[in-house]
């Protein structure tokens, strides 16, 4: 199938993409490095096959996702259909990564910084999601990556709890018990966590037989407190699974973050490097941009403060699998252990926090000429980030993803310098701040969905 793929390679798809490289795949689908916009930048690629049956129901789901926003999800950037040859496929196109775990794994396991990075992170992107409605579906470590300086998820498998997984003939070891007969759910994500957490500890993504009584043999190996997490993730019955803030509730008390990056290299070709987990481990292969930005502080969940009675600690959930009771999940109130969580900003210095945040008081939309609207498949989406001052007026603008077409951009560069925002306050003075502008460029009209990114 290699050889079948990789002829389509410097082909054009949509008229706008072009195909780099073959970079895998399997019988009904393949993802390529592609190029788009001017000045060109990398993409993903990915084809399906356009079965009639789900053809719209996929492309539908990729849409839904295409509007979500989280620092640590990969974002969508446009989907659609094309010929490829004489042959209908649907397409979904995404941020670049040059590596995922799953590449890294083979030579060696994370270790416990490393693991608990990843774990927190992924566990932002999971409550960001369950509190938008919706489920995964498909985590397990080809599916986490990283851009930048960013640890990201892909997102090309976000549906809502119930729906059933496309493109995807057998269920694997990633997948939940239930998921044949209960579809997708945030119970099943948890249990796709737990396998991820026990194979990038152990190098293998195996439960054991165990499955089978209900009762999973995870290896005693695992350090605390990642056995107790992937034992309780990995419950047969989803009802007695740990949820996001479960989990994030025994990882108190957070570690203090480091003063300074530790930054380590890795190449796949090279055994003796660490792990490129991204803001824990900076500077390394393990991105798919050269790494321009100074190192920023490690994200972490937020979480309330521990109580100083000791009598008042919250009590580990045993470690008995075959009880029902010893499963219980840590509490969720202040005078037991921790809250439910929501995905939190990453850490700034106290002195430029802002008390009250920004808002836009004026925005305006880029007219764009029905013609050129004709032209659009799916969506266009361009990032603009812009700067401004402590009088809500933008000074400084520039692309921070172009997308497919130089002529949408320059409509979002231009447009974005014409907005106007009531400035944030830090000690109840206004500040500066920073915004992306994300355009979503339609047939039928534009949306624009702004976030404060600094302070």
């Amino acid at each position: 199938m290699t050889d079948a793929w990789k002829q389509w390679e410097g082909e054009v798809i949509d008229g706008r993409f072009r195909l780099l490289q073959f970079l895998g795949g399997s019988d009904h689908s393949a993802v390529f490095l592609a190029e788009a916009g001017a000045p060109a930048h990398k993409v993903a690629l990915k084809f399906v096959d356009a079965n009639p049956a789900t053809a719209q129901l996929q492309l539908s789901r990729w849409e839904r996702a295409a509007k979500l926003s989280h620092r640590h999800l990969l974002q969508i950037l446009q989907s659609g259909r094309c010929q490829l040859g004489r042959a209908t496929m649907l397409y979904v196109v995404s941020e670049f990564a040059q590596e995922n775990l799953s590449q890294i794994l083979p030579n060696r396991p994370l270790n416990q910084t490393e693991a608990e990075y990843m774990l927190r992170s992924v566990l932002e992107v999971l409550a960001y999601l369950h509190g938008q409605g919706l489920a995964h579906g498909r985590l397990k470590p080809g599916n986490i990556l990283a851009v930048s300086e960013e640890l990201k998820v892909s997102g090309d498998s976000i549906s809502r709890p119930g729906e059933r997984p496309l493109g995807q003939a057998q269920p694997t070891v990633y997948d939940p018990p239930e998921i044949t007969t209960s579809g997708l759910s945030p119970a099943g994500d948890v249990w796709s966590l737990g396998v991820t957490l026990v194979e990038v500890l152990t190098q293998h993504a195996s439960v054991g037989d165990g499955i089978r009584q209900g009762d999973l043999a995870l290896p005693e190996s695992l350090p605390a407190p990642f056995l107790e997490i992937a034992r309780q993730c990995l419950r047969l019955d989803p009802q007695r699974r740990w949820t996001v803030p479960d989990i994030a509730a025994r990882l108190l008390p957070p570690s203090a973050p480091p003063k300074q990056k530790t930054s380590l290299r890795y190449g796949i070709a090279a055994a003796v490097a660490g792990i490129i987990v991204v803001a824990v481990l900076a500077g390394s292969k393990y991105t798919n941009h050269d790494l321009q930005s100074a190192p920023r502080s490690q994200p972490t969940i937020a979480q309330p403060k521990a109580p100083e009675n000791p009598e008042n600690q919250p009590k580990t959930p045993p470690a008995d699998a075959n009880a029902a009771k010893n499963s219980t999940k840590p509490d969720a109130t202040n005078n037991g252990t921790g809250a439910p969580i929501s995905p939190p900003s990453p850490p700034v210095p106290s002195a430029s926090v802002a008390k009250v945040p920004g808002s836009v008081t004026e925005q305006y939309l880029p007219p764009v000429s029905r013609k050129s609207r004709d032209t659009i498949t799916g969506k266009v989406r361009v990032g603009v980030k812009v700067g401004v001052d402590a009088s809500g007026k933008v000074v400084k603008s520039s692309l921070a993803s172009p997308g497919p077409s130089r002529y949408f951009a320059n409509l979002a560069l231009d447009a974005s310098r014409r907005w106007k925002f009531t400035p944030p306050q830090a000690n109840g003075e206004p500040v500066s701040s920073e915004w992306i502008l994300r355009f979503y460029f339609g047939r039928q009209g534009t949306e624009v969905h702004p976030t404060q990114t600094a302070p």
